[in-house]
Formats: C-alpha cells, structure tokens, sequence
C-alpha cells in the first residue's frame, strides 16, 4: 500500500512556500542560509508572487562581481544563485505561455514574466470596459481566478482583503517589471496613467483610438512616459490633424525640448480626408526634434500624393537618421517618379541640403 503521508522537508517547504506568499514582509533572512539542495527544492516549488517575495527580499552584500548579480529595480547587487532564479521564472514562463516560450530570448525571466501577467490583466481589463454598461473605475475591475490562479492567489478570499484582485493591484506590485504594453482604446483614460506611474514604459502600442476623451488620456500617459519612450505604434484609430499634433507634442521632453522616440507607425488607421491629409506643424516638429527616429510607417491609410511630397520634402531638410520609411498600400502609384521630376528641375518645390535620407536602407511604397 502506497504512503502517502507527507515528509518532514515537505512540509516545510509548504510552511515556507505559505510564509512568502502571505507574509511578504516578514519573510526572514535565516530562508537564504538553508543548505542548497532545500533552498534550491524551495525555489523550484513557489508559485510566482511567493517566488517573487522570495526574489525581492535576497539579502544585499557587497562582494565580488562575479559571485552576485544586479538588480535593475534596487540598483544594487544582489547575492549569488540569480541564476537558479532566472531558470525558476522562465519554467513559470513556459508553464503559463508556452506558445510565446519559443518568441521571446529576455535576459531576466522575471521581468518577461511579470510584464506578460500585466498585459494578460490590462487584455482583460479591456473586456470588461468594452461592454456598454460598464460605468465603473478601470483600476477596480476584478481580474478571473484564472489570472489570480496562476500568480499563487487561490479565489478571492486568500487574504484578508480582496484588493489583490483588483487592476490597480497588479498595476501597483509588478508595473515595474512592465516596458512594454499594447492598450485599447478604452483603457485610454486619464486613470491609465495612474495605473502605469510605476512603468518604465519604452513601447506602446494602441488600437482604436478615436474620441477626443481617449486622446486627451493618452496624451496624458505619454507625457508621463516621455523621457522613456522609444516606440509608438498606433493601430486601427482614427487620425486627424488634432490627434496627431496631440501626440506628437505629448512625446517631447520639455526640459530638452526634443523626444526619444526611435519607431514611429500608424497602420491600418482612418485619416480624415486621406488624399488631401498634409503633414501637420505638430508632426513637422516632431520629425525636426527627433535625433534618434530610425523608423517611419504609415502604410495603409489611404495616404495620398499630398502626403508622400511633404513627408518626404520635410525630411530631405531635416538631420535625423531616418532608416526604415514605409508607405505601403497607400494611394500614391505613380508619385515618386514626379517627385523626382520636379525635384531634378528645382521647381516648384524647393530644399536645402538633404541629410535625414543618407541613412535610408529600406524604403516600401508598394
């Protein structure tokens, strides 16, 4: 007959396993100097915010580089056995995502992890926001037992208050972890930036912006994020003149009066009268001041030739380092050989000494 009463180590480790994920500040020192083989048992069975706990509260000492890693969060070294920890994240990592295990090749496994679980939280946020009656906070609404299941919290009733499964809370605990986020445009509200004031965002991708109201909001986000950001996507939205000297006067940094931003995109998007739409005076700033753009896309959209000649007469006078241009599945066939016509005879158009366009390596207009 099989026994199945538990070990003594077992039970410990549960003990241990239940202490970090419910005490998390009280974790004590004395779990760092278990003997290897239980410590390592232990990593090995935590769920991800006991794992978590255990990951923020490694003791902190000053010894050689080779035998501690960095913590980016703290900034400062942390003791040995990260590298036990990373191979712990990325095992939870495949457990709950193993058809994005083989996409991804991150350097810190945590921070893959945690910034995955806040996109999974703000998708389902979405959900819940897109439904007509919906009238509430964002930062309230309740995430599944599904995503509370998968970090260690077992329901709603674990701990003594149910704030754990709340938005706001996972915004709060691992928003740090998060660089990178696709948004919808319901999640483009002025709370939004309240929620991420703990990320360090450097990429965002939004989809079906159109209202004033979600402008106003994410314009709100981006000038909190603006010395950061390094890509902006934009998807599915309607753009007109007004949303688009939004945006581009929300990315600057006002203490330098340019922006970061490398990777630039509007695809699949609604300009108001797209065959006429010219280059507002926001975005002509923002491709003036931006010294570190590498990349431009505005590919179906239904641009026209107006389009396509000022973007390219603005950047043939301007130093950026333009590398990708993209202006695919447009309406402008036949343009750039009139362009160049025009340009070759001086008339009517007019340039200086073009620089932006020397680094340019790929350019599509098909």
């Amino acid at each position: 007959m099989k026994n199945n009463t538990p070990s003594l180590i077992s039970l410990c480790i549960h003990s241990l396993s239940h202490q970090l994920l419910h005490r998390n500040d009280e974790v004590s020192d004395d779990i760092y100097d278990l003997p290897s083989h239980l410590l390592d048992t232990l990593i090995t069975s935590l769920p991800p915010l006991a794992l978590r706990n255990f990951h923020h509260h490694l003791p902190f000492e000053d010894h050689n580089a080779e035998d501690f890693s960095h913590d980016n969060l703290t900034n400062k070294r942390k003791r040995g056995r990260d590298w036990n920890l990373n191979t712990a994240w990325q095992r939870l990592f495949k457990l709950r995502w193993p058809d994005l295990i083989d996409k991804i090749q991150p350097t810190d496994w945590q921070q893959a992890y945690w910034e995955t679980h806040l996109q999974n939280c703000f998708d389902e946020a979405a959900e819940v926001a897109l439904v007509p009656s919906f009238n509430g906070y964002i930062s309230d609404i309740q995430m599944s037992d599904s995503i509370l299941n998968y970090i260690g919290f077992m329901g709603h009733t674990n701990l003594p208050t149910c704030d754990h499964s709340k938005l706001f809370y996972h915004c709060q605990q691992f928003g740090s972890h998060a660089s990178c986020l696709r948004l919808q445009n319901v999640l483009c509200a002025a709370e939004t930036s309240d929620l991420l004031r703990e990320c360090k965002l450097q990429s965002l991708v939004l989809s079906w912006v159109r209202s004033k109201e979600q402008i106003d909001g994410l314009c709100k986000l981006l000038t909190q994020h603006s010395e950061t950001l390094i890509s902006l996507e934009f998807i599915h939205c309607t753009v007109s003149k007004d949303f688009i000297n939004a945006i581009c006067g929300s990315v600057v940094i006002n203490s330098v009066h340019t922006h970061g931003i490398q990777h630039f995109s509007i695809i699949l998007s609604s300009f108001l009268d797209p065959c006429t739409f010219s280059l507002p005076t926001g975005f002509v700033s923002f491709l003036s001041s931006g010294r570190s753009l590498r990349s431009l896309k505005f590919s179906n959209n239904n641009h026209g030739w107006n389009f396509a000649k000022d973007l390219f007469a603005t950047l043939l006078n301007i130093s950026s380092s333009i590398a990708v241009l993209d202006l695919s599945e447009n309406e402008i066939a036949g343009w750039l050989k009139d362009f160049n016509k025009r340009f070759s005879n001086g008339s009517p158009l007019s340039f200086g000494i073009g620089k932006s366009l020397q680094l340019l390596h790929v350019l599509n207009l098909r």
